[in-house]
C-alpha cells in the first residue's frame, strides 16, 4: 500500500517548500519521495513534480473561459479534478508499494473548510487508490508569539482536520524565524495551549504601551482548553535550516500512516555517493546552512 501526505496550509506558508526538501531527504536516504502538485495556480516549483495537475487544467483556462477571478477559478479547478479523477489515478497507478506521495496543495483555505472538492478528493485518493494517507497543516511558527495568530490558526487547522478524513498535525513552518530555540522549545515543552496562551498574554500585558482585552483573553483560554482536553493539534517545527527538519515531519507521519510497521526493508546505499552530493548541494540551494535559528525563512 502507498503512503500519502497532504500539504495544506494558507498561501505562501511554504508548503512547496517543504514538499521540496522532503523529496531531497527521499534522494538522499534511498527513499521513494514523490511530489504531486495539486496546485493548477502555480506559476513555478523549485522541484520536479512527479505529477503535475496543470498538465490537466491550470486555473488560467477557468478564467479565461468562464471569466472566474482567481479564487472562482481555483474552485473550478479542483472540482474539474474530482471529476476527471481518473486521471489522476492512472498517473499514480506508477508508483510502487512502498512509495510515499507528496500532494502540495493550494493555499485557499475555503478549499479545506467547506467547499467538498479536496474532501472528496483525499477520500478518492484513499478508497479508489488505496493509498493511506495523512496530513499536515502548515502555520507560521512565528504565530506562537502572538496569542491572537495562535489561536486562529490553530481553528484554521482544526477546522481542516474536521473536514479531511485522515490523521493530522500542524507543522511550525519557518522555525527559523521565531529568533532562537528557546522560544520554540518553550511552545513544544509547555504540554498544554492554554498555559502557553496565557504566559504570552500575560508577558505583552508586562511589556507596556498595550491596553489589555481580558475578554480576548478568555476567549482565547476557552479555545485552547477544548484543544487540550481532547489532544486535538500536535505540533511539529520545519526549517530547512535545520538538515534534519524534513526527516522530523516526515517521521511524525510515517507514525500516522504507519508507514514503518508495513515497509519492506531497504539497505542504504555507500555515502557520498554523486547522487547524494547532488542532493546536499540542492538542500542547500534551499537556504540550509547547517545553523538552526537563522534568519532566513521557508
Amino acid at each position: 500500500m502507498p503512503y500519502g501526505i497532504v500539504t495544506i496550509g494558507p498561501a505562501g506558508v511554504g508548503k512547496t517548500t517543504m514538499c521540496h526538501a522532503m523529496q531531497i531527504h527521499g534522494r538522499m536516504h534511498k527513499r521513494g519521495i514523490y511530489v504531486i502538485n495539486l496546485d493548477p495556480a502555480a506559476d513555478f516549483t523549485p522541484y520536479e513534480a512527479d505529477v503535475d495537475v496543470r498538465e490537466l487544467i491550470r486555473v488560467e483556462d477557468a478564467m479565461r473561459e468562464f471569466g472566474y477571478g482567481p479564487n472562482g477559478g481555483l474552485v473550478y479547478c479542483m472540482e474539474y479534478l474530482v471529476h476527471h479523477f481518473d486521471w489522476l489515478e492512472d498517473k499514480l497507478a506508477a508508483f510502487g508499494e512502498d512509495d510515499t506521495m507528496l500532494f502540495d496543495c493550494p493555499g485557499q483555505l475555503e478549499l479545506y473548510t467547506h467547499v467538498p472538492a479536496m474532501p472528496t478528493l483525499v477520500r478518492a485518493l484513499q478508497e479508489s487508490c488505496h493509498i493511506r494517507c495523512c496530513a499536515t497543516f502548515l502555520v507560521d511558527a512565528v504565530s506562537i508569539h502572538e496569542p491572537a495568530k495562535f489561536v486562529a490558526g490553530a481553528l484554521a487547522g482544526l477546522s481542516a482536520m474536521l473536514q479531511l478524513p485522515v490523521p493530522h498535525v500542524t507543522v511550525l513552518s519557518k522555525a527559523d524565524a521565531v529568533g532562537g530555540e528557546e522560544a520554540l522549545e518553550a511552545f513544544l515543552e509547555e504540554g498544554s495551549s492554554v498555559q502557553f496562551v496565557r504566559n504570552r498574554n500575560a508577558e505583552r500585558r508586562a511589556e507596556g504601551g498595550r491596553t489589555p482585552n481580558p475578554m480576548y483573553d478568555r476567549l482565547h483560554d476557552a479555545v485552547c482548553s477544548v484543544l487540550d482536553d481532547h489532544s486535538m493539534l500536535s505540533y511539529v517545527p520545519f526549517t530547512v535550516k535545520d538538515e534534519d527538519a524534513a526527516g522530523h515531519v516526515l517521521a511524525f507521519c510515517d507514525h500516522l500512516t504507519m508507514y514503518s510497521e508495513n515497509a519492506e526493508v531497504h539497505i542504504p546505499r555507500e555515502p557520498d555517493d554523486d547522487g547524494e552530493r547532488d542532493a546536499r548541494a540542492e538542500l542547500e540551494s534551499l537556504g540550509f546552512d547547517g545553523v538552526f535559528g537563522g534568519s532566513g525563512c521557508s
